[in-house]
């Protein structure tokens, strides 16, 4: 049986990115695969809501004071998209592999509900999770993760087995240590699905005028609880989080989508180009124009 580093290789070869670098998609919707063939200095790079599994290397990530680390024995949960300040670390000239599964609010939904007809959990934990956090791989949740990659290989694998296999992860990531912060995702009235809910508001609207009032309003909080609530999930500011999140998605719009910097900037909220271009180059630390220069120009 091939282990995880040759199922990612053959993956890598079937998905043209044997001799690149960068995201491909996969025969099952919600799995994209990965690779990065070169070590990369620190820069932000958004992360969508998902889970993120690595074969091998090492990714160091920071988001203002919080670091943590990722790599081949533990799993990335991400709850909301973040703004993540990356560094890539790969040894012996070994590409960086794995895959991202983007989290389905439905699916989850669904195997929260199947779990809670045996025995509904009341999880103990009050505090707000912040929403990226590094999860042991325990030996169930690498065994899924190993099927997966080898279902992966096969269309009609994929088209067979995926949904079940997709189910069995979510629950076993439910299980986990950490699974608690996935309950609370779901639970409506609880201040960290009021913030999701939010931030889903603040991603949908980027081109218009959002206010704090507004925001808050749709989190069914006061500001001043809504503001420290906030910044205890996502380590931001409601104003940092929406300028970080502009900025990152004004890079994708220049760097995918071959957008002219000022009409990125219109696109994501900004009057000013001006503004726009002086943000950009303190955030990104280069101009608009010379951000395809920088690391993970495929991400």
């Amino acid at each position: 049986m091939q282990n995880q580093i040759e199922l990612l290789e053959e993956l890598c070869n079937n998905n043209n990115l044997e001799n690149t670098q960068g995201y491909a998609n996969t025969d099952i919707e919600e799995v994209k695969l990965f690779k990065i063939s070169s070590s990369e200095d620190m820069m932000p790079l958004l992360y969508n809501k998902g889970f993120s599994f690595i074969g091998q290397g090492k990714k160091v990530g920071y988001v203002s004071d919080r670091r943590f680390e990722h790599g081949c024995n533990d799993f990335l949960i991400i709850t909301s998209p973040q703004p993540i300040e990356c560094e890539t670390f790969i040894y012996e000239q070994n590409s960086m592999m794995g895959i991202y599964i983007n989290l389905n609010m439905a699916r989850l939904h669904k195997v929260i509900a199947k779990m809670n007809q045996f025995s509904h959990i009341h999880e103990n934990k009050k505090e707000i999770p912040f929403s990226v956090i590094s999860n042991k791989r325990t030996h169930i949740i690498d065994v899924i993760y190993s099927r997966l990659l080898q279902t992966l290989l096969d269309p009609l694998d994929c088209l067979m087995l995926s949904e079940s296999l997709l189910d069995e992860l979510y629950f076993r990531i439910l299980q986990s240590e950490n699974g608690y912060v996935l309950r609370q995702l779901c639970e409506g009235n609880h201040s960290f699905a009021k913030v999701s809910n939010a931030v889903e508001y603040i991603h949908k609207n980027l081109k218009e005028k959002i206010l704090l009032e507004d925001i808050a309003n749709i989190a069914n909080m006061s500001i001043n609880n809504f503001h420290r609530v906030f910044k205890e999930a996502l380590n931001d500011t409601p104003i940092q989080y929406i300028k970080k999140i502009r900025l990152n998605k004004a890079r994708q719009l220049i760097l995918y989508n071959k957008l002219k910097a000022i009409d990125a900037a219109y696109e994501v909220g900004y009057d000013s180009p001006t503004q726009f271009s002086r943000e950009f180059k303190r955030y990104f630390g280069v101009s608009p124009s010379k951000i395809g220069t920088l690391g993970y120009k495929n991400f």
